[in-house]
């Protein structure tokens, strides 16, 4: 009689179990975890979502079924050894609870709720340098960080060994600045952080700015070194004296071009005139 009462009493134990958030990328594959005891022999397996009245995945005996459910249809596949839920293709509408029902053993059950999160998978952040400039001895550098999530906010570090400056500015339209004051002539690296309140990427940026003093030009011993300024100068100089020589010489040559077609035109006048009249016409 025991016996039959414990037999009566396990059969109706569900133990419940909370087993947390999980997140899933958009367009990747995600496991529910259905919190089962390895050492288990599970005959049974129910997966539902909407206050579990609504069945999504299923096993018993021989027996599964992942088709239940049309936004879930061809995505699904359950691990019969672990209860595990697999989902593919994530999408935004997978974002909810999800519970499943477990039989192992004896008849005794036990039910786990499992909340799914969709987000979508953070890619490094795209770093570029807007400027460098030596100022007062030091180098002035700001770098741009941006990601094309949307909803994503940064944070900057230095290295450990940065001795110098910087300012974060505030992030906005999913970009964010950090401005620098160091030494120049070494390298500085810097690591912008990006975060969707979920997942994090990072990318490690390394930069150089040298100072850029004007070094003096080769002179040759016995030479004269002549100033880019009066090089520059000199070369206007002759290309506007050539300018006018030029000028010169084809206004010349058009004149005499002009005068010598001038006669040429006067004299087939005078021949004209003669051939008509029968007078003679003397020539100059």
């Amino acid at each position: 009689m025991i016996r039959v009462e414990l037999l009566v009493l396990s059969l109706l134990t569900v133990l419940p179990v909370v087993m947390g958030d999980t997140i899933g990328y958009l367009g990747e594959s995600v496991t529910l975890s259905s919190g089962a005891n390895p050492s288990w022999h599970i005959t049974k397996i129910t997966w539902s979502i909407y206050n579990n009245d609504t069945w999504i995945a299923t096993f018993k005996g021989k027996n599964r079924n992942t088709e239940w459910f049309g936004p879930f249809k061809g995505r699904l596949s359950i691990n019969t050894s672990s209860g595990d839920l697999e989902i593919r293709d994530v999408r935004r509408g997978d974002d909810m609870v999800y519970s499943v029902l477990l039989t192992h053993g004896q008849g005794e059950q036990q039910i786990s709720k499992v909340r799914l999160t969709v987000t979508e998978r953070l890619i490094e952040p795209s770093v570029r340098k807007v400027f460098s400039v030596l100022k007062d001895g030091y180098c002035v550098m700001a770098l741009q960080c941006s990601s094309t999530v949307k909803d994503t906010s940064f944070s900057w570090e230095p290295e450990a060994s940065f001795d110098g400056s910087f300012w974060r500015g505030s992030p906005n339209a999913n970009i964010s600045v950090v401005w620098s004051s160091y030494s120049p002539n070494r390298n500085v690296t810097f690591i912008c952080t990006a975060s969707n309140g979920l997942t994090n990427a990072s990318r490690v940026v390394r930069e150089t700015c040298q100072d850029e003093q004007l070094k003096p030009d080769v002179v040759v011993d016995g030479e004269t070194r002549v100033p880019g300024i009066i090089k520059l100068l000199l070369g206007f100089l002759f290309g506007c004296l050539l300018t006018y020589i030029f000028r010169e010489s084809l206004t010349c040559s058009s004149i005499r071009f002009n005068k010598r077609r001038s006669i040429n035109q006067v004299g087939a006048t005078l021949s004209e005139v003669e051939r008509k009249s029968s007078l003679p016409i003397e020539r100059s």
